[in-house]
């Protein structure tokens, strides 16, 4: 598996996947073959890149969107540059909230080269369901035409009360820059905080972020099919991530 992303960017302003891996004590600095390297290497099998080292071109366009505000379309296109590629298989997971989003998704995702898809109704875009409520995804295999499975929590034991994992109440308030600011946390503590969530899920306690690795794992797997049903697939997450196994292999990549 390999996640890219970057430092910062608006309109948002959040907590990425490189500040929130950096704060779990990740090397966020890898480049392509030094990523590819570890993906292959079978105790580790995962690695981020950031943009800033794959698609240099694409990360110096950050100062014309943060002058654009709105979401521009490279915001839609960049989840799909795909810094690195299988040599039997490439396959793509991401997130959407709109409707239209998913056949625009899966039709990029054919001519950017990925040999299958699946497409997340995630909480505010991502590629984890509501832990609440009824949700779905939108799959391809090779030539096949999309497909829509409908999902629920419920039916791999998930019952929460919140729809994501919660930010803490004590997190601070971010520190205000010009007239406005993009959030009103401090975007570093919430990536901090997140880290910790994170390890912890990793190592097996229970609660919302256990359960939201348990929820994207079993879609992604059932995607795959190394798993005929849902419940099976959740089943062998709770099981990596109950044995250690899971957190090893990210440590393994610090």
């Amino acid at each position: 598996a390999v996640s890219h992303g970057l430092e910062t960017v608006g309109p948002k302003y959040g907590a990425t996947h490189r500040k929130v891996l950096r704060a779990a004590g990740i090397n966020v600095d890898l480049t392509s073959s030094q990523a590819a390297k570890q993906i292959g290497n079978l105790a580790v099998g995962w690695a981020y890149i950031d943009q800033k080292v794959f698609c240099p071109a694409l990360h110096e366009l950050i100062q014309l969107r943060t002058r654009i505000v709105k979401r521009p379309v490279v915001t839609t296109v960049e989840v799909l540059a795909g810094p690195v590629r299988g040599t039997s298989k490439t396959h793509l997971m991401t997130g959407y909230v709109h409707k239209a989003y998913p056949p625009i998704y899966a039709h990029l995702a054919r001519l950017a080269g990925f040999d299958t898809a699946v497409i997340i109704r995630g909480v505010e875009g991502g590629v984890i369901p509501s832990l609440t409520q009824p949700s779905r995804f939108f799959h391809y295999v090779d030539s096949t035409d999309i497909v829509r499975q409908d999902i629920t929590p419920q039916e791999i034991g998930i019952e929460q009360t919140t729809r994501a994992v919660p930010l803490p109440d004590d997190l601070p308030a971010a520190k205000k820059v010009g007239d406005e600011i993009a959030t009103e946390i401090d975007i570093e503590a919430a990536a901090q905080a997140a880290a910790v969530a994170g390890l912890e899920a990793l190592a097996g306690k229970a609660g919302a972020a256990r359960d939201s690795l348990i929820y994207a794992g079993a879609i992604m797997l059932t995607h795959l099919q190394r798993f005929d049903s849902m419940q099976s697939a959740a089943k062998h997450v709770r099981e990596a991530l109950d044995s250690g196994e899971a957190l090893s292999r990210f440590r393994a990549a610090a």
